[in-house]
């Protein structure tokens, strides 16, 4: 008998890498956003449009990633 692989390598399938590649730019794309929020809160301070501009772009990312991730199984 050969030597019998244990661990996460033997049950992944497709679905399941895709699912986590998509939460690592995911994560990688909240890094950003945090960072983008930041300037905008410290230097765009007159600007009425700041908060309705991040809040669509948190609930359309966070729909981004929900479907990404649960559509594929």
């Amino acid at each position: 008998m050969g030597p019998q692989v244990y661990g996460v390598f033997q049950t992944a399938n497709p679905e399941m890498v895709l699912a986590v590649i998509v939460t690592i730019v995911f994560i990688w794309w909240l890094v950003f956003t945090i960072v983008a929020a930041y300037h905008l809160f410290r230097y765009a301070t007159e600007s009425w449009m700041t908060v309705p501009a991040l809040a669509v772009h948190l609930a359309v990312s966070v729909w981004i990633f929900v479907f990404a991730t649960g559509g594929f199984h």
